[in-house]
């Protein structure tokens, strides 16, 4: 085919002709320096064909997104096949979740007026002629009614949930059943059903409380401070009813607490005014023993000096005696009305349609994966 004879290249290459049809024929191996001569003697030579060089997606550090298209487009059909079969799948996949649906209450606290006991407490003695310092004085405190609760505490406390656990909901079918039920925790696991844990009441509760916070989710808005409570469960009333009854049992708690911060004042004040009219009874009478002993006080400056320091003291005990009865009055005032400082603003409604799974999200995101992963197996395929 070169229109070389054998008699010529053994000549060029220094070897004899019995030794290239050897070498021709595999009966012996070629040696590095004749290969070297061959290529010398003959550099148009071709030993082995060209493969034929196709176009590099990378070259030079540089992605050439032309030739990246192109290929993308060649196996399109692929691509789109595999983003459809991913998404149906991905879709398939999300029927095998379990549903829940999350119904919400909206708890907003109430404007109390902090100067409003101030201000009746203010006009009861100005008709008793008092000043108003003479309370901060004797570091008496006007009833109030502004005790700082963390709300999400609260609603995740273990005695909210524990009233919850020991409830029994009205489900969709008409049954009721605990959320030891509805989830399903008074029954060994599939996996284990000899597990020992179930005959462990305490640790079923553990569990159940762990699982009852994860279900529970407390938002707070801090500049309007309305609180929103939202309850995810299996089954849709069931899901309201609990958020319902946690709404009722927080402003429960807090109006507990706080007439019970009533009662304590109450007790304190009483308890006070009881010392403080035996005190003001002792003075008195030592103010009159003092006048029907000394009749002629006025015209002695020792014996004036004397009266007046024992006036002066039932006027004092007379004053703070005044004191703690308004006080006491406005505190049983206080604990009758037991205001409370949340409002429920929206009750929860039982949900119409699922929260979760999401299963336009399952489609949209397998759809995604499978474009994605194929499309990097063309690539790396190429």
């Amino acid at each position: 085919m070169n229109d070389i004879r054998q008699e010529d290249m053994a000549e060029q290459l220094g070897v004899s002709r019995a030794t290239l049809i050897n070498y021709e024929k595999g009966h012996t191996t070629i040696n590095v320096d004749v290969l070297e001569r061959l290529k010398t003697a003959y550099p148009d030579f071709e030993m082995e064909e060209k493969e034929a060089e196709k176009p590099k997606i990378i070259q030079d550090n540089i992605i050439d997104f032309g030739v990246l298209f192109r290929i993308l487009y060649t196996s399109r059909k692929n691509i789109i096949l595999t983003s459809l079969l991913a998404a149906i799948l991905g879709t398939g996949v999300s029927f095998l979740f379990t549903k829940y649906y999350s119904a919400q209450i909206s708890l907003y606290p109430a404007k109390k007026d902090g100067l409003q006991g101030l201000g009746q407490f203010q006009s009861l003695a100005t008709n008793f002629g008092m000043n108003m310092s003479l309370a901060t004085n004797f570091g008496m405190n006007m009833p109030e009614n502004n005790q700082d609760f963390n709300i999400p505490d609260v609603v995740k406390s273990r005695l909210i949930a524990n009233k919850v656990l020991d409830q029994k909901w009205l489900k969709q079918n008409g049954s009721k059943v605990s959320l030891y039920q509805l989830w399903k925790m008074d029954k060994p696991p599939w996996y284990n059903p000899f597990s020992a844990s179930m005959n462990d009441s305490a640790y079923i509760k553990e569990q159940a409380i762990k699982k009852f916070t994860d279900h529970v989710e407390v938002v707070e808005d801090r500049l309007s401070g309305l609180i929103k409570i939202t309850v995810t469960l299996e089954d849709p009333p069931v899901s309201a009813s609990v958020a319902n009854f946690i709404g009722d049992q927080v402003q429960l708690y807090i109006q507990k607490e706080n007439s019970a911060q009533s009662t304590k004042e109450k007790l304190f004040i009483s308890d006070r005014l009881f010392i403080v009219k035996s005190e003001l009874e002792s003075s008195e009478l030592a103010l009159k023993d003092f006048k029907e002993r000394n009749r002629g006080y006025e015209d002695s400056p020792e014996l004036f000096m004397v009266f007046s320091r024992l006036f002066r003291e039932v006027e004092a005990k007379k004053q703070v005696y005044l004191t703690l009865q308004q006080q006491l009055e406005l505190a049983r005032i206080e604990e009758v009305k037991q205001t409370s400082i949340l409002h429920i603003l929206d009750h929860a409604t039982s949900p119409s349609r699922k929260s979760s799974p999401k299963r336009f999200l399952f489609l949209v995101f397998s759809a995604i994966f499978g474009l994605v992963s194929s499309s990097l197996t063309t690539v790396f395929k190429y």
